[in-house]
């Protein structure tokens, strides 16, 4: 599914939740059972749960952080918290619900870390706008990042896993360690945010 028509209109973060629940639990079972070998020392099966997770881990960092060498770090980061925390691992929640915990931990120090410090346009940057292509589809793309970038990290993290992860609101408030209630109101309001935006880029192309 292309990433910015799941954004856009009414079809805005509609997505099959049963489907993705009945497979998520599937999967849980087996990366519990990769956890208790990297407990181990099991090399194995430390590659075989990189190549699960690396890549959405990936994405929500970039899309929270628009920067693929933070990004890119973040997620290494993530790894070596899984690995040394691998023998004290208890599966209390769903496997993607550890992981994202310890991923948007990683984000917020992050984030902080980027308060502190002035922000600098890097090559990458420059080198990714020459090599954009025109058209609405590409301006959708600008517009969302950008509005990502300006709404609060709570409705921003929420937005992304409910979206790309497709968590229920319940994994989502054990992640971010608060209410069912506010994770809808954050979705809410970032939607309507991200909309807005979409339709005012709409109008004027």
């Amino acid at each position: 599914m292309n990433g910015t028509r799941a954004w856009n209109g009414n079809n805005l973060g509609l997505l099959c939740m049963s489907e993705a629940e009945s497979l998520g639990y599937a999967r849980s079972e087996k990366e519990v059972a990769l956890m208790k070998r990297i407990s181990k020392d099991d090399q194995l099966a430390m590659e075989e749960l990189i190549g699960l997770w690396k890549l959405p881990l990936f994405r929500f960092f970039l899309r929270s952080l628009n920067h693929h060498q933070d990004s890119e770090d973040l997620t290494q980061r993530v790894f070596i918290r899984v690995y040394r925390s691998s023998a004290r691992y208890v599966p209390k929640a769903k496997f993607s619900t550890w992981i994202f915990t310890v991923a948007r931990n990683l984000l917020i120090d992050e984030i902080k870390k980027r308060q502190r410090r002035p922000q600098i346009v890097s090559d990458e940057h420059i080198e990714n706008r020459n090599s954009m292509d025109s058209g609405n589809l590409q301006e959708w793309n600008e517009v969302l990042l950008r509005r990502l970038d300006a709404i609060p990290e709570n409705q921003k993290t929420a937005l992304l896993l409910r979206v790309q992860r497709e968590l229920s609101y319940k994994e989502i408030a054990e992640v971010m360690k608060t209410t069912e209630s506010s994770v809808k109101t954050w979705i809410h309001r970032a939607r309507l945010d991200l909309k807005s935006s979409l339709s005012s880029t709409d109008k004027t192309s």
